[in-house]
C-alpha cells in the first residue's frame, strides 16, 4: 500500500500526433482520484496545480468516477495537490511533455471510519441517490462547461439533471458558474444560494462562490458570513480563506484580512492571487514595504501574465514611496492601492466562478 505522503515523480505526455503549436497551451493532465486500499472512485476532491514562472492554474474537481483534467499546460514540471474531507491531502509531482499521455491515478487513504458523519459523507450519500438519467446529464454539462468551455450550451444538461433529480445541488452549483460565465449574475446568485439551501449549507463550493460572487460587486457584508461558513465546513481550503480576506479587506478590517490572508498563502502558496489579497490588506495598514513584498512574489510566479505589467507598475509606485530619491518632496498624491483580485482570478475554482471552466 502506498504511503498517502509519497511524493510521487509521474511522467505525463501528450499523444504523438499533436500539432507543433499545441504545444505552448494544449498540453494536459488527465487522471483519476481513487481511494487507497479500495480503489473506489472519490468525486468531489479538490485540484490544484502550480508551476513556479507561470499563470495559476483554476483548480479542479474530480468527478462521479473520480476523474480531472487540466488543460491549457506547457512542457515542464508540475505539482498536482489533493484534497477531500475525510482523507489525507496528497502532492505529486508530474513531467509534462509531448510524446504520449498515459493516465495519472492518484491515491488518498480514509482519515476517517466509513460511518463517521463528516462535511464529505452526507454529499457522498447524496451522491449515490443521484438517478442514471440525472447524472448522465450533469456529466454532459460539466463535459460542455470544463472541457470546451461552452457555458450557454452546458445550461440546458443542468436543467435538465435538476428536473429528473430536483435536490441535486451539484447540478445548481455548475448551473450558477455557466450563468456566471454569460454575466447572468442574477441567475448565478439564484442557482448558488439554490445549491446551499438543498444541501442544508453542507456542500462547500457555492459557499465559497457566492461569497466571491458577493465579493466582486462589492457586497462584502452579504460575503463574510458565508466564506466562514464554508470555513467551518473545511478549514482546510484555500477559497474560503481567500473569500474571507477579501470580504473583510472590503470592510476596512484589515487584521483579519491579514489572519485569514496569510490562511489562504499558506494554504495555496503557488496560486498568485492571494498575493494580491495580502498586498491590500498591507496598503490597508500602510504596511507598505510588506506590500512592496507582496507584489513581488505575484511577479516571481507570473512574470508575464495578463496583469503582471499593472502590478509592476503599482509596485514601482510604492516601491517609491518606500524609497524616495533624497532630494524627492514627499508625495502629494495619495499612496496607489493594490489591485484587487478580479472575480476571474478567484473563484474557481477557485477559486472563482469565471475561472472554474478555464
Amino acid at each position: 500500500m502506498r504511503s498517502w505522503h509519497a511524493f510521487l515523480l509521474l511522467l505525463v505526455v501528450l499523444g504523438a500526433g499533436a500539432l507543433l503549436a499545441q504545444e505552448i497551451s494544449d498540453l494536459f493532465i488527465t487522471g483519476f482520484v481513487r481511494e487507497e486500499g479500495s480503489n473506489d472512485p472519490i468525486a468531489g476532491a479538490t485540484l490544484e496545480i502550480s508551476r513556479s514562472g507561470s499563470e495559476a492554474h483554476a483548480p479542479v474537481f474530480s468527478r462521479m468516477d473520480g476523474e480531472f483534467v487540466f488543460h491549457g499546460l506547457q512542457k515542464g514540471e508540475y505539482v498536482i495537490s489533493v484534497k477531500k474531507n475525510g482523507f489525507n491531502s496528497v502532492s505529486v509531482t508530474v513531467s509534462v511533455m509531448r510524446t504520449g499521455a498515459p493516465e495519472v491515478t492518484i491515491s488518498l487513504r480514509r482519515t476517517a471510519p466509513g460511518g463517521v458523519v463528516g462535511p464529505g459523507s452526507p454529499i457522498s450519500a447524496h451522491q449515490l441517490q443521484v438517478p442514471k438519467k440525472a447524472r448522465a446529464a450533469y456529466e454532459k454539462g460539466r463535459r460542455l462547461l470544463e472541457d470546451e468551455n461552452k457555458p450557454a450550451e452546458s445550461i440546458p444538461a443542468f436543467e435538465k439533471a435538476v428536473k429528473e433529480f430536483p435536490s441535486y445541488y451539484e447540478a445548481y452549483t455548475e448551473l450558477g458558474i455557466a450563468n456566471y460565465h454569460l454575466s447572468k449574475v442574477p441567475e448565478a446568485e439564484a442557482s448558488l444560494k439554490k445549491a446551499i439551501e438543498l444541501s442544508d449549507g453542507k456542500y462547500l463550493q457555492p459557499l465559497y462562490l457566492l461569497a466571491d460572487l458577493y465579493n466582486s460587486q462589492g457586497k462584502y457584508q452579504e460575503a463574510e458570513p458565508l466564506a466562514r461558513q464554508a470555513i467551518a465546513l473545511d478549514d482546510s481550503a484555500w477559497n474560503s480563506f481567500f473569500a474571507l480576506a477579501r470580504s473583510l479587506v472590503g470592510l476596512k478590517r484589515a487584521s483579519e484580512a491579514e489572519t485569514s490572508a496569510l490562511r489562504a498563502r499558506d494554504l495555496a502558496p503557488q496560486n498568485p492571487q492571494v498575493y494580491l489579497v495580502l498586498a491590500n490588506v498591507h496598503v490597508l495598514e500602510q504596511n507598505y514595504p510588506a506590500a512592496v513584498q507582496d507584489f513581488d512574489a505575484y511577479l516571481k510566479l507570473v512574470p508575464n501574465g495578463q496583469s503582471s505589467d499593472a502590478v509592476r507598475r503599482t509596485r514601482d509606485k510604492l516601491q517609491k514611496q518606500v524609497h524616495p530619491p533624497p532630494s524627492a518632496n514627499p508625495p502629494s498624491a495619495p499612496t496607489p492601492a493594490a489591485p484587487q483580485p478580479s472575480s476571474d482570478g478567484t473563484m474557481s475554482q477557485s477559486s472563482s466562478i469565471a475561472a472554474r471552466s478555464k
